[in-house]
């Protein structure tokens, strides 16, 4: 009987790698949490992403307009905005090492110097991926170009600025993946069944983006939280999606000069693109931007897909190498 039931398990390992483990608990990116003296609660960190987000992001941005007042889509406003998601950074990285006692690099910035070259690579890649909806909808003469208006620039006389910018984009976007794709699914994946964090944060990721009741928007917001969860846990670190978001970011606001999450468009654009009169905004986005429109939408969905089979691989290749391991100890 107990040699039949040892047969059993590797089919059932097997069957559970297929899809889903039953939890990420055992995560190299997961345990990571535990390396220090506690580990927040599922409920703590929900507290602590609001806090970031409504208080001390909001509150930073909003008292430095008050300081300095700027238009929206502005280069100071942008800077500003850099700004403020700089400091909630440094709040959960305040939270994680004065709280939790453990090192910052746990948080999925490990090998420092590798992974400024995937930050690099994430960009490149963030970049290609929203140029391909972009593009189509160029193409099929539901974007044409048009001009910034009074107080823009564009052209190749201000990539300096726009690499400037890039920096405040960098910062943006490391902040919402480190807080939900770093410190939020770090403290959900201790106990909860796996498809939660990865599912239940990026339901929570697109609400705080004010979509609910836009469907398309709130279908490519989620569709890309599980791109970029599948992503963390394939590469078990925050390093290459923190450059694909950037990436993809970058591109509508100031490469294209597009609308970014329904925010004003920059000012500051490599070239200025906006819907043709008569264009369908479930195709371009309207005053979303290309993030409302299913061309965008179909393809995160598919980058997200390749993301989860890159990830498969590496449950499979662990669960290869468990069985093996297990296989020369009984053999031993």
């Amino acid at each position: 009987m107990a040699q039949g039931k040892e047969q059993n398990e590797p089919k059932e390992e097997q069957k559970l790698v297929k899809y889903l483990p039953k939890t990420l608990r055992n995560h190299p990116f997961i345990k990571d949490a535990r390396s220090g003296k506690r580990v927040t609660s599922w409920w703590g960190a929900l507290l602590i992403i609001l806090a970031s987000v409504y208080v001390v992001q909001s509150v930073s941005i909003a008292a430095l307009n008050i300081i300095f007042p700027s238009p929206d889509g502005s280069t100071l406003k942008q800077i500003q905005e850099g700004i403020g998601t700089t400091l909630a950074i440094v709040f959960v990285f305040t939270w994680v090492a004065l709280r939790e006692r453990r090192h910052i690099k746990t948080l999925g910035f490990r090998r420092p110097g590798r992974g400024v070259l995937l930050l690099l690579i994430g960009i490149v890649v963030g970049i290609a991926m929203n140029t391909i909806p972009i593009l189509y909808l160029w193409a099929t003469g539901q974007y044409e170009q048009v001009d910034g208006g009074a107080g823009s620039a564009s052209g190749l006389a201000i990539i300096p600025l726009l690499l400037l910018l890039l920096v405040t984009v960098i910062a943006q976007s490391s902040n919402e993946e480190i807080l939900i794709r770093g410190f939020a699914l770090q403290s959900w994946g201790q106990k909860m069944p796996a498809w939660l964090p990865i599912f239940g944060l990026s339901l929570l990721f697109s609400l705080l983006h004010g979509v609910l009741a836009d469907p398309i928007p709130l279908l490519m917001i989620f569709f890309y939280a599980v791109f970029a969860t599948f992503v963390v846990l394939w590469q078990k670190s925050l390093w290459l999606i923190c450059g694909i978001h950037a990436g993809w970011n970058f591109t509508m606001g100031n490469i294209f000069g597009i609308h970014v999450s329904g925010l004003p468009a920059h000012t500051n654009s490599l070239m200025f693109l906006a819907p043709t009169d008569g264009s369908a905004d479930w195709l371009t986005g309207g005053a979303f931007g290309t993030e409302g429109g299913v061309p965008a939408a179909l393809t995160v969905l598919v980058f997200a897909g390749i993301a989860y089979l890159l990830y498969r691989r590496t449950l499979r290749t662990a669960a290869s190498s468990d069985a093996f391991k297990t296989g020369a100890t009984q053999s031993a």
